[in-house]
């Protein structure tokens, strides 16, 4: 089987392009590899994913392992090439997880395309936050590899965080709150909250210059 063509020939295919590629022809070991880059990013999602539905019933971890194992017996169905197909790709595999997952808890069988669609809302929520944070057009490969790097560094940043720190984050930024619900929905008053978002951000500032 050959390699698929990349979307810039002239240019050298990046470490995550390689590795696509390398998993596509069966190679299991680049598979894994490329599903441990990934891994961080999915959990963080899972979690934003399922906190308006099951918030304590699933772990996220959990979940995760779900769709790497799925990714790991349907790797031949993944038709893309880029780092942000695979994502993509991956994202795809979330949502039937987590949404199969919820339809269990609350009890039913029957598809809700409703629940696919928040579900996707929800991830494509917690993405551009991911991506609100890389600032800096890219202009080259060798810059949109970085950025690649930078995105799923700021993910794993993100699990690493303490769960407070992470969920006003979450909930500042991925949900669009403001500070008094933020401060009602984790029981506090708006001035903590707001003295805890401003230690959640240097934290996380601190974590991706440690990277």
């Amino acid at each position: 089987m050959e390699n698929p063509s990349h979307a810039d020939p002239s240019q050298p295919p990046s470490r995550m392009e390689r590795l696509i590629d390398a998993a596509r022809d069966g190679d299991a070991d680049a598979l894994g590899e490329l599903l441990g880059n990934y891994r961080r990013y999915l959990v963080f999602l899972a979690r934003t994913g399922l906190h308006h539905h099951m918030q304590g019933k699933a772990d996220p971890s959990d979940i995760a392992q779900e769709v790497c194992l799925a990714a790991h017996g349907n790797i031949a169905d993944f038709r893309g090439e880029s780092a942000e197909e695979f994502a993509g790709w991956l994202r795809g595999i979330l949502t039937n997880t987590m949404a199969m997952h919820v339809r269990k808890y609350l009890g039913t069988a029957k598809r809700d395309p409703r629940l696919e669609q928040q579900l996707n809302q929800s991830m494509a929520s917690a993405t551009g936050f991911l991506q609100s944070q890389l600032a800096g057009d890219v202009t080259s490969p060798s810059q949109n590899f970085a950025r690649n790097e930078a995105f799923l560094q700021l993910a794993g940043a993100l699990e690493g965080l303490p769960e407070d720190y992470r969920r006003v984050i979450v909930l500042r930024h991925v949900e669009g709150l403001p500070f008094a619900e933020v401060a009602r929905t984790m029981g506090r008053t708006v001035d903590s909250v707001e003295k805890l978002w401003v230690r959640a951000l240097a934290k996380l500032k601190s974590s991706m210059s440690d990277e």
